[in-house]
């Protein structure tokens, strides 16, 4: 690398770092306004970055509504 690479450096990666965080504020402002792209955006990211506890998720949600199902199931017994 060249002496001048190396000196622009810091500069390109405060310059991508600036770059990045605008983009997450235009993100923000159109979630805020709820736009259909931020929503798109945010579905793209979740498919190619999943949850790393989604097996763990799924497991609570399985077992709530199990507990939602029990109760009406034996209220409807009683009557």
């Amino acid at each position: 690398m060249s002496t001048v690479s190396i000196a622009l450096l810091p500069f390109f990666v405060c310059l991508g770092f600036a770059v990045l965080m605008g983009f997450f504020a235009l993100m923000y402002r159109w979630a805020r306004r709820q736009k259909g792209v931020a929503m798109a955006f945010g579905m793209l990211v979740q498919m190619f970055l999943p949850d790393p506890k989604a097996q763990q998720t799924i497991e609570c949600v399985a077992e709530s509504k199990q507990e939602q199902i029990k109760p009406s199931q034996s209220s409807e017994g009683e009557n």
